[in-house]
């Protein structure tokens, strides 16, 4: 039996992949314009506006990579019970 996932399958773990990684650059975004409102205006650094965005570009990440396990388990061949 053959170890290899089917192309499709790895086409679309590519693409997962790489939606993950533009996510991570947006959270990395968001981060340094956190980093530059502490500097500039300190009374705003206590500001949740970017500390939500961070949580909800993580959850995003994590939905990804969940996807990806989970398209990388259904394209394995052979029975999934063995």
């Amino acid at each position: 039996m053959s170890a290899s996932l089917p192309y499709s399958t790895l086409v679309r773990l590519l693409t997962l992949n790489n939606q993950v990684h533009d996510l991570e650059n947006r959270m990395m975004g968001v981060e340094l314009q956190q980093v530059s409102v502490r500097t500039e205006a300190p009374e705003l650094s206590g500001r949740a506006t970017g500390t939500n965005r961070i949580a909800e570009i993580q959850e995003e990440i994590d939905r990804g990579v969940r996807a990806s396990l989970t398209a990388c388990w259904l394209g394995l061949p052979g029975d999934p019970e063995a």
